[in-house]
């Protein structure tokens, strides 16, 4: 999680300083759950899916959630994490097939971000949105 505490800590400098910043191990990067179709260059072993994907499905649900009720105010969360689970969170947030996952690509130090309503509805705003970097910085 090297890169993605990095990338934390740059972000957090153009934040209030009243923001918290915390970490957890269950954003790290894995194998969310066998891919559909399945990647012909990508063969984690199985036992990978088995010991990744109940973790990151568990910071999906710690993080991907209506608010309650009495919220009266928009909140905000920023979770700095790599590719694979942010593809899983799209998959799973939209109530797509999460085995689909793998068919989307997301370069590196892109933005992607979501609207949850309250009545549960999902908006998905950006994904791997990374306009504010010159081009020959991009990569995947």
């Amino acid at each position: 999680m090297t890169r993605a505490m990095e990338t934390c800590s740059l972000i957090q400098k153009h934040l209030s300083s009243d923001i918290p910043l915390t970490s957890t191990d269950l954003l790290r990067e894995g194998a969310p759950i066998p891919p559909d179709p399945p990647s012909r260059r990508w063969k984690p072993d199985l036992y990978q899916f088995y010991r990744d994907g109940a973790r990151i499905e568990a910071a999906f649900r710690q993080f991907f959630h209506r608010a309650p009720p009495e919220q009266k105010e928009d909140s905000y969360e920023i979770i700095v994490c790599h590719a694979n689970v942010i593809r899983y969170f799209v998959m799973r947030a939209l109530q797509l097939s999460p085995e689909a996952w793998l068919r989307l690509k997301l370069d590196h130090a892109s933005i992607t971000s979501f609207a949850i309503f309250p009545n549960g509805r999902v908006i998905l705003h950006n994904y791997s949105n990374s306009g504010y970097m010159p081009p020959d910085a991009i990569s995947s």
